[in-house]
């Protein structure tokens, strides 16, 4: 801990009696207690922030330790002011899987706030990612906020269909459920895998779950914190597990969350369905809140399934609006090496494009700096920063506004969208053909694991 402290610069004083260092066990009721007074809705239990904050710190989780805190101590009084916490996890970009660090629980007492306390804090947690061979840092926050610290919005998160309550559809007098459900354990985490792997197939950016985090995902949280799921399998009528859901644990404004329904392949959504929207409806009116908050009665089931699902298709007649999603600001400080770590997925595009075979350069300014890639027979042989000329006479390349480019990296826009929102996008003939062959706009399925 000492060498990483050393490359961390940690601890480090701040001024004031502010001192900026890792966290101990020992802080763990503090931080705890910090996360829950701060960030929790005012409708919500601060139990929910704590547990959690709990559970990341206790030494069960399977890629955080309380040592991934960074903390902010006012040394005068012993009080943790301010804190963040690093969750590393494994993404996909296609078949490729690259490290994440997931900055979370950003919090500041209101009394130590516009001191700069949150940027000494990331700086050191992008450091600590970068130590644990993270290529990029994602983050589900507050509008705006991030940008500060080098993030960019370039993937979607969450996209959802309500369904009322009062539209689940009873059981006919006489008829009995086609299918059963009961609660996954262990021995179902083969399957659940399986079926997992099955609704990330098409997608472009996916969340790599292992055995570990499943085992987790089933026993490991706190019973009243808000990661906790509830993870059920679908079973026919010979007792063979056909499919999973999954929903959080505790509602979000009268609404029951699911995250996820799986079916196997063969298997009809649409004949499942009836007996899934029951058992939730049983699992939404079941539900009882933590001492000291109001019980307030679910009325509406939240299939928060991403920007596009069969749910949505097969119950689309009682189904509300769309609700589009919100996005992941996404930060990647080695954009050439990230480059050059996917560069079998890009060869695979140029190769299945009307750019086949190219050979030459691609030259991106984002205006302060840029990006050179060089082709040889197709092939990427070089993704290097570039430095684009200092003059404003034409040459052939494409131009981006800082960071914007992320958006079509991780697929999130088209170059036509970026170019239509962003006056400042451009890209010549040749460069366009290039970059719509490279970086397609697709759809992502990627999990916030916390």
């Amino acid at each position: 801990m000492t060498s990483l402290n050393n490359v961390l610069s940690l601890p480090r004083p701040l001024g004031d009696g502010l001192l900026l260092r890792r966290a101990a066990s020992a802080d763990t009721e503090a931080v705890a207690d910090l996360n829950g007074r701060i960030l929790a809705d005012p409708d919500e239990s601060p139990q929910i922030l704590a547990d959690w904050t709990r559970d990341l710190m206790s030494g069960r989780h399977p890629t955080t330790a309380v040592e991934d805190f960074i903390v902010v101590e006012d040394t005068h009084t012993g009080q943790i002011v301010s804190s963040m916490v690093l969750i590393p996890q494994v993404w996909r970009y296609e078949d490729i899987p690259f490290g994440v660090g997931r900055p979370e629980l950003v919090v500041t007492d209101p009394a130590y706030r516009r001191r700069g306390l949150v940027r000494a804090i990331f700086e050191a947690i992008h450091t600590l990612s970068a130590s644990q061979g993270h290529s990029v840092q994602g983050i589900t926050g507050i509008p705006w906020f991030y940008r500060q610290f080098g993030y960019e919005y370039a993937l979607p998160l969450g996209g959802a269909r309500h369904l009322n309550l009062t539209d689940v559809p009873d059981l006919k007098d006489g008829e009995s459920e086609p299918f059963q459900i009961r609660p996954a354990n262990a021995a179902d985490i083969p399957i659940l895998m399986e079926l997992y792997e099955r609704q990330c197939a098409g997608r472009l950016v996916t969340t790599q779950i292992d055995e570990n985090r499943w085992h987790y995902d089933l026993n490991g949280h706190s019973q009243d914190s808000i990661q906790k799921l509830c993870v059920n399998c679908i079973l026919n009528s010979e007792g063979r597990v056909i499919g999973y859901y999954s929903t959080s644990a505790h509602p979000w404004h009268e609404r029951l969350i699911v995250w996820e329904v799986v079916v196997a392949e063969g298997i009809s959504l649409h004949a499942v369905l009836p007996t899934v929207t029951r058992a939730l409806k049983m699992q939404a009116q079941a539900y009882q809140p933590q001492a000291g908050i109001e019980p307030k009665p679910i009325t509406t089931l939240r299939f928060s399934l991403g920007l596009e699902h069969p749910v949505y298709e097969t119950l689309a007649a009682k189904l509300g609006p769309f609700q589009k999603p919100y996005a992941w600001y996404i930060r990647v400080a080695d954009l050439p090496g990230f480059i050059r770590h996917i560069a079998p997925v890009l060869e695979k595009r140029l190769a299945g494009s009307v750019m086949s075979g190219y050979s030459g350069e691609l030259k991106i300014s984002f205006f302060r700096d840029g990006l050179r890639l060089a082709f040889e027979q197709g092939r990427l042989v070089e993704a290097v920063h570039w430095s684009p000329p200092d003059s404003d006479h034409h040459w052939d390349g494409a131009e981006f506004p800082p960071l914007v480019f992320l958006q079509l990296l991780f697929g999130h826009r088209s170059l036509d969208e970026l170019c239509y929102a962003f006056p400042d996008c451009y890209a010549d003939e040749e460069p366009t053909l290039l970059l719509k062959a490279l970086f397609p706009k697709r759809v992502s399925l990627v999990f916030p694991l916390g």
